[in-house]
């Protein structure tokens, strides 16, 4: 095992030249890679304030032991369980408004009416999303999400019991504006808490489990009442609640709140009780807090803290990151991810006809789409952000253009098998290449890419306008596709994609490998786009003390 030692600000290292040396004692934050000694010894300059660590030899690596693996997996665990209850009501209006429509009572609905009970869980999301950043940081990641489980139980329960529409419509928002609560916070947290080498897989795993609360809402719908389907649907926020009561609070959180004993504590958890790498981290999180808190005076009024948190949100370091996700966002909403949800079974019956059991290949459908989120999260370990995203918008767009020419040749004509064979491979390779990065990439870019004293604000701001975006998108659609078809709607997925492909190759940074502080450290040097950037070298992962801030 390597030697991990402090090297204390001030003090001279021998070996090392002058230049070297006052970038050590500087502590300069820009400083990437390692500074090399005569003997081999490899020295990582930290940032300002904060303490510095020499590597001696090369195989060491900061990364938690079993034990500390295993209390990852167990928070990630408690945040798994709320998240596949999110995806729940995602995946409802699609068993959701073909039953209404079947059913002879009370409760019928039209076209325009059905557009609302879809889309209106999309209309609350925003505003669950944005109160997610300040409650996030006001009562911890682990208090915003006990949170959210409460108004999500409640509305399945308002639908279970409703009686008219406007019943229906009410635990639509209740659920929508829990959804909205759940996502920044959930993401958060696994970022703060996972080593970087995990990060990956823990950070894109809510996304798997989110795809599965779609599989299961689909698979009780195609066997039960909706009305059964919501009562179950109140069962996963239920668990989630009290394995988060049984979960530490992050870190990160606790260190900004000067919870220091507590943090300690947690973080030891974390990483199973290596006191070398806890220290480590404290002093760097401890560093990082100093530094954000000292950019607003505790003696600012109201007006002047406004104002600095504009200020900090229109910084380079964190309106560029916003900037990249938004737009990737945006692109990945055209595509058709979002809106198959949705719409799955109208979906289906349109192109299929009626010679198929609609709810059967709706939840295979999202059987596929689980399934390749597990595999996405594997795909983590191994690959790059921007190579995974590259090929699963290629992949969209070919399979989105392929189904639009083939229904488009097939136009007026009668449906054979063959044309359901085609069309129901073309349905599943599309949902597969869509999910495999498009889906899960958002997510995993908000714990990766925004500033840690951004997050909170920046998350929040994120997501309300990614649901916003969402709401507009399936109110329209049925207004569109009657205007343009399935062909149309399948060439607009397929361009989208191709835009999606584009944007990535150019703008989204790689950050596999790479530690937040790296992250952060690029933003901040002026780099806009990654075809662009400023080329450092990087630093070595077998030899880098990989540190979450």
């Amino acid at each position: 095992m390597a030697l991990v030692k402090p090297i204390l600000p001030g003090r001279m290292e021998k070996g090392l030249g002058h230049h070297a040396q006052l970038l050590l004692n500087s502590g300069h934050p820009k400083v990437l890679g390692s500074i090399t000694k005569k003997g081999g010894e490899k020295v990582f300059p930290g940032r300002k304030h904060g303490a510095h660590i020499s590597v001696v030899g090369t195989k060491h690596q900061y990364s938690s032991n079993p034990r500390g693996v295993f209390a990852q997996c167990l928070v990630t665990g408690a945040v798994l369980l709320l998240a596949a209850g999110c995806g729940m009501p995602i995946g409802y209006s699609a068993i959701l408004l073909p039953k209404l429509a079947q059913t002879n009572g009370s409760l019928q609905v039209d076209e325009d009416l059905g557009s609302w009970i879809a889309s209106v869980h999309s209309l609350a999301a925003p505003f669950g999303s944005l109160l997610s950043g300040p409650l996030m940081d006001a009562i911890g990641r682990r208090g915003a999400l006990q949170i959210s489980a409460i108004p999500l139980a409640v509305g399945w329960i308002v639908m279970g019991l409703a009686q008219t529409i406007t019943c229906i419509i009410a635990g639509r928002i209740m659920s929508g504006f829990a959804v909205g609560l759940v996502v920044v916070p959930g993401q958060v947290l696994l970022g703060e808490i996972a080593d970087p080498g995990l990060r990956g897989i823990l950070v894109g795993a809510p996304f798997a489990t989110y795809s599965f609360g779609i599989l299961l809402v689909y698979a009780l719908g195609a066997s039960f009442a909706w009305r059964t389907v919501a009562f179950c649907g109140m069962i996963l926020p239920g668990l989630a609640l009290v394995a988060l009561c049984l979960s530490p609070e992050s870190p990160v959180w606790l260190v900004r709140r000067r919870k220091t004993e507590a943090a300690r504590k947690a973080l030891s958890w974390f990483r199973g009780a290596d006191m070398m790498q806890v220290k480590t981290e404290m002093a760097q999180l401890e560093s990082r807090a100093r530094e954000d808190i000292a950019r607003i005076s505790s003696t600012a009024t109201l007006r002047q803290q406004a104002s600095s948190a504009l200020s900090n949100i229109l910084s380079p370091g964190v309106i560029k990151p916003l900037a990249i996700i938004n737009v990737f966002n945006f692109l990945q909403m055209l595509s058709g991810t979002y809106v198959f949800v949705f719409y799955a079974v109208e979906f289906i019956r349109e192109m299929e006809g009626d010679g198929v059991d609609h709810y059967l290949v709706a939840v295979i459908t999202a059987a596929v789409r689980f399934v390749f989120c597990l595999v996405s999260c594997v795909l983590l370990l191994t690959t790059g952000r921007r190579v995974l995203g590259i090929i699963s918008a290629l992949g969209t767009a070919v399979t989105s253009l392929v189904l639009a020419g083939y229904l488009l040749a097939r136009k007026g004509q009668p449906t054979t098998d063959a044309d359901m064979y085609v069309v129901g491979t073309c349905i599943i390779a599309y949902v597969s290449a869509n999910t495999v990065g498009l889906l899960t990439l958002p997510g995993l870019m908000v714990g990766e890419l925004l500033p840690q004293h951004a997050r909170g604000i920046g998350g929040g701001c994120t997501f309300f306008l990614f649901n916003l975006t969402l709401f507009g998108v399936t109110k329209v659609f049925p207004g569109v596709k009657g205007a343009i078809g399935m062909t149309g709607i399948f060439t607009v997925f397929g361009a989208s994609a191709l835009l999606e492909a584009v944007f990535v190759y150019v703008a989204l940074p790689e950050a596999k490998g790479r530690t937040l502080q790296e992250i952060e450290d690029y933003f901040q040097e002026g780099n806009v786009l990654w075809v662009t950037r400023k080329k450092q070298p990087k630093i070595n992962s077998a030899t880098t003390p990989l540190v979450n801030v």
